[in-house]
């Protein structure tokens, strides 16, 4: 297994996450961290994992067998919680406190800890002890009904989980910033559903007046073409209605943009027209005349599209193509771009213990007691 080599042109360069999560929220943030060049290090148990995880959240990170049950182990935990800047968890609101190392333990031996707590429905309230997962956040957070307000209907993207880390990593990047101005650190209080309902600020009434449907017309719409390819259109501009309509052939419509006599059949003739050719051949022709036309890719067709391909989106990790960080980061004049850390497939359970708590301190035979009273893991 690779170990990772520090960057020093990435900006997190020297900066050390222990990542305590064991769902994707966690894996969502603390991958965006890694790629900025964090020294992530996954807290796991001893015992395995009960689930791989998605290569694509867990890549490039090093992993650390301890047991947090065991009461050694909580004395492991504070130790390298001391050589750490950040520390992210999701476990149940005050679940750390009972066990005897929770944020204010971490705050009174590490004031500059920088600690992360991400959980469905914040630390405190009526519902912060209930569990959850994304549906339950997409709907207690107003975002389900929003994205569609006719019910039922199950999202098959879990929006919720990324939403709310990202904001966690920007939470972790303002704490960091914070704390190289007063050189303490503090706590995060994550939540998911909170966080679903901040992408509720695009839609001014929503709240007030309930959900709004995002007017459908003939310039903005998903249009069928030929071989079951599919176009998203969003020619809602005068500019990008009048090239649509001009290039299609239908100049009589160019000036009928949201003064529709008959905003159906204006509709089904443009229907009509793309139905004629193959989605890649629509968005080749009238992507560079401003139609503001894209194809509806599914994901097994991103590898393909040119513009992914120029962009370097995806990168092959072990034997799967995951995405690559979307943040990029340019120096100087000519505009340079600084490559992500490099990364690689999710280690084996422990496959760094000695090296984490040998650089946390620990001694050779410390480490071997550690092991062999089970409070830690380690692979032979």
């Amino acid at each position: 297994m690779p170990e990772p080599t520090p960057d020093p042109k990435l900006p997190l360069t020297g900066v050390t996450v222990l990542d305590l999560t064991r769902l994707p929220p966690g894996g969502f943030c603390t991958v965006l961290l890694a790629d900025l060049g964090a020294d992530v290090i996954r807290v796991e148990s001893p015992k395995g994992r009960l689930f791989d995880g998605p290569v694509g959240l867990n890549r490039g990170k090093r992993s650390l067998a301890l047991d947090l049950r065991h009461p050694r182990g909580l004395d492991v935990l504070r130790t390298l919680a001391g050589h750490a800047d950040i520390l992210v968890e999701n476990e149940r609101p005050g679940a750390m406190d009972e066990r005897g190392f929770g944020y204010s333990h971490a705050a009174a031996r590490t004031p500059r800890l920088i600690w992360c707590s991400i959980t469905g429905f914040g630390q405190d309230g009526p519902y912060a002890q209930w569990s959850g997962h994304d549906l339950s956040f997409a709907a207690h957070s107003g975002l389900l009904t929003a994205l569609n307000p006719d019910q039922p209907w199950h999202p098959q993207l879990i929006l919720p989980i990324p939403v709310g880390a990202l904001m966690a990593s920007v939470g972790i990047l303002a704490a960091l910033r914070e704390r190289d101005r007063t050189g303490t650190g503090t706590q995060l209080d994550i939540s998911l559903s909170e966080s679903a309902t901040w992408l509720l600020s695009s839609a001014d009434g929503i709240i007030d007046r309930g959900p709004r449907g995002v007017p459908l017309g003939p310039d903005r719409r998903v249009y069928e073409c030929a071989d079951g390819t599919w176009v998203a259109v969003t020619a809602a501009e005068p500019r990008t209605w009048a090239a649509l309509c001009g290039a299609l052939g239908l100049d009589d419509l160019a000036g009928s943009l949201h003064r529709w006599d008959d905003a159906d059949a204006a509709t089904e003739r443009v229907a009509a027209a793309l139905r004629a050719r193959r989605a890649e051949d629509w968005v080749a022709e009238l992507g560079p005349l401003g139609a503001s036309v894209v194809r509806v890719n599914r994901g097994q067709d991103l590898p393909d599209d040119p513009h992914v391909a120029a962009r370097g989106l995806l990168q092959t990790v072990g034997d799967l193509t995951v995405p690559r960080s979307p943040i990029r980061l340019r120096d100087g004049a000519a505009a340079e771009e600084r490559p992500p850390a490099a990364t690689y497939p999710p280690p084996p359970v422990g496959e760094h213990t000695r090296a984490v708590l040998a650089e946390a301190g620990l001694s050779a035979d410390l480490i071997d007691e550690l092991h062999d009273c089970g409070a830690v893991g380690r692979r032979t």
